[in-house]
């Protein structure tokens, strides 16, 4: 069980003050002056006293100043605002300036635009008229190659016989009389209208043979035609044949074609070399080509129908 104490009681008794006589408390009370030396040390000095002693110190004001740095603060002013107003002119003028360069290079821009157009308007009047001229062009051609082609339809082309000194066209003549009989065939004087030898630069070049018809010319290829067939190279038509002293050279008849034909068949021959073609000849001033002997003919009448047969090659 907790045990209950009590404290125990103090020993000390409440203090008694002491009795003084008004002698001792006279002597033994200090004064106000001697209590108050005893609470403020000699360095700390009464802030009061500072308070009322010192005075406050004041600025001088010089005579004139407020007002002079007022005028200077003004001036300053006054040039900044004229420096302002010059430069904000001549900002003005400059896009004055600009504004008149803008307009004078938009009327720039627009003449020149007008005249673009102008020259694009005559560009197409010209491209136009240039097609227009291109095509009556071709058709003239035409028109020429068929004249052409005409006015040689009766005529031959024999290549490859050699040039004698003093040449004649008599001497021509029995030329051709001598490879008519080599065929199997008889050339009338009456059949032959006009012969001649084209310049070259060897001394081969080819006979030129004008005929009366049409009818002579495609004898003459028939029957050198028949008389080439099946033969070896070596015994086709050549210059033995005609009883000419020269070296044994083959001689190659043909019917006489235009320049433009002439340059086709050459092409034609490039090709048919070239694609592995069996045929490639020509039949009254036109080219023709043949890839065997199932195919059918193809007529080529200018470079373009080559580029085209290529394609499909």
């Amino acid at each position: 069980m907790p045990l209950k104490r009590t404290p125990p009681p103090s020993p000390l008794t409440t203090p008694v003050a002491p009795t003084f006589s008004s002698a001792e408390y006279s002597a033994n009370t200090l004064t106000t002056k001697e209590i108050s030396s005893m609470h403020h040390s000699d360095s700390a000095p009464d802030l009061t006293t500072l308070r009322t002693t010192v005075s406050e110190r004041k600025k001088r004001k010089h005579p004139g100043g407020d007002d002079s740095i007022t005028s200077l603060i003004k001036d300053m002013f006054t040039n900044f605002s004229k420096e302002q107003e010059t430069r904000f002119y001549n900002l003005q003028s400059t896009i004055v300036d600009l504004k008149e360069q803008n307009y004078e290079l938009k009327r720039s821009v627009e003449h020149m635009s007008n005249k673009y157009d102008d020259l694009l308007t005559i560009i197409a009047n010209l491209e136009k008229e240039r097609k227009e001229d291109k095509r009556r062009m071709a058709l003239m051609e035409d028109r020429l190659e068929t004249m052409e082609r005409k006015m040689r339809a009766s005529g031959i082309e024999v290549r490859n016989i050699p040039k004698s000194t003093g040449e004649t066209k008599d001497f021509l003549f029995n030329i051709i009389k001598k490879t008519g009989k080599a065929v199997n065939i008889s050339i009338e004087d009456s059949e032959l209208k006009d012969i001649y030898r084209l310049n070259s630069k060897d001394s081969s070049g080819p006979i030129i043979v004008e005929l009366s018809s049409v009818i002579s010319k495609e004898k003459i290829l028939r029957a050198v035609k028949s008389f080439n067939k099946n033969k070896p190279r070596d015994e086709k038509l050549n210059t033995s044949h005609l009883q000419l002293q020269q070296p044994k050279k083959p001689v190659f008849i043909s019917e006489t074609l235009t320049q433009k034909t002439q340059k086709i068949f050459q092409l034609a021959r490039a090709f048919k070399k070239a694609h592995s073609f069996m045929y490639c000849w020509t039949l009254n001033g036109t080219v023709y080509l043949r890839k065997d002997e199932k195919s059918s003919q193809i007529r080529i009448n200018s470079e373009a129908d080559l580029e085209n047969l290529r394609k499909t090659q």
